[in-house]
């Protein structure tokens, strides 16, 4: 009965002694490491989901909101993928988000046809690592809007310049007819 006892207590001491010993190959006491895993989430820099985007021009810049709840600045990768042809977007913009906000990134965009795109969005460290899931994001490309807007206004830019013509040429021509009047 005693030699059950003894091996029980050297087992839960060398438990103790291999915990002690994992905790210190980490570089932190059991108390800072459990205070530590509640400070911060498991990602604690991630793409902050928003509403629907909608473009009105073949090439702008996507807002991209970033959240950094870390003590330090972190320098990521922002990667955007379409689900469908209808926008382009580069492999990877580099930015650096500072301590404890929240960055708008912004990254080019070239719409190729109008409608509805489905976006995946996540970031990496520059070794590839994910940090965190992927964000589903909404935009909706609407480019012909911008042309429209522009074709009207050059319309109304046209049209004000023809009637400021005929307007200038019929008053000079009222004035010719009142001076001829006057010399009779």
């Amino acid at each position: 009965m005693m030699r059950g006892t003894l091996l029980s207590r050297n087992v839960s001491r060398v438990t103790a002694i291999l915990a002690l010993v994992l905790v210190l190959f980490a570089g932190a006491t059991p108390a800072s490491a459990a205070s530590k895993t509640k400070e911060l989430p498991g990602f604690a820099i991630r793409i902050v989901p928003g509403s629907s985007i909608h473009l009105v021009s073949r090439s702008s810049q996507l807002p991209i909101s970033i959240r950094n709840d870390y003590p330090q600045e972190i320098r990521v990768q922002v990667h955007v993928a379409p689900s469908n042809l209808r926008a382009l977007f580069p492999a990877a913009i580099e930015v650096t988000v500072p301590a404890n906000t929240t960055y708008v990134a912004q990254v080019p965009v070239s719409a190729i046809a109008d409608g509805d795109v489905p976006l995946k969005a996540w970031l990496t460290t520059f070794s590839g690592l994910p940090l965190g899931p992927a964000v589903d994001l909404r935009l909706t490309i609407n480019a012909e809007v911008e042309e429209s807007l522009i074709s009207g206004f050059v319309i109304l830019i046209a049209g004000l310049g023809v009637a400021g013509v005929l307007r200038t040429r019929a008053k000079r021509i009222r004035a010719r007819r009142a001076l001829k009047n006057a010399n009779l």
